[in-house]
């Protein structure tokens, strides 16, 4: 799912010759730190890496009205958070889902997806990954080709 939409690897990775390419998509690295191993449990939400060490990266990503992310998943976890207006999120099913402002959603087990804004103004969203430490920044976003059958762009 994500963005979306993620770190300086939406603008520097154009990947595979079946990939797509973002359009109106900016992403800003805002900070990133290693956690090393954790675990940690509070009211009732897990969150573990006991193997590997892992960082916390967060990154804002502005998604011009038409712009869209290249077709991708992420390493890791994504948490998302929708700042302002609304986008569509397409699967590798080419489902679409809708998430406005103030709403969020998790990605995870290398789901591939390509975020697009259908609104008239900026969608702005924050997104914290969890990686292994050794995630360079542009490996943040793993570059993928267009599901067959599936137009979105």
């Amino acid at each position: 799912m994500l963005i979306a939409v993620a770190a300086t690897a939406l603008a520097l990775v154009m990947g595979a010759a079946l990939a797509t390419l973002p359009s109106g998509t900016t992403p800003t690295p805002l900070t990133r730190a290693t956690l090393e191993n954790f675990e940690a449990h509070n009211d009732a939400i897990e969150v573990e890496s006991e193997r590997h060490s892992a960082d916390a990266a967060i990154v804002k990503v502005v998604i011009e009205p038409g712009g869209s992310t290249c077709w991708h998943h992420h390493p890791g976890v994504a948490l998302v958070a929708i700042k302002s207006e609304t986008f569509t999120e397409y699967d590798a099913k080419c489902e679409k889902s809708i998430y406005k402002a103030g709403k969020g959603f998790v990605e995870s087990n290398d789901e591939v997806h390509l975020v697009r804004n259908h609104s008239k103004a900026d969608a702005v969203l924050y997104v914290t990954f969890i990686v292994p430490t050794s995630t360079s920044p542009e490996g943040l976003l793993i570059d993928e080709p267009r599901p067959k059958g599936c137009n979105a762009r």
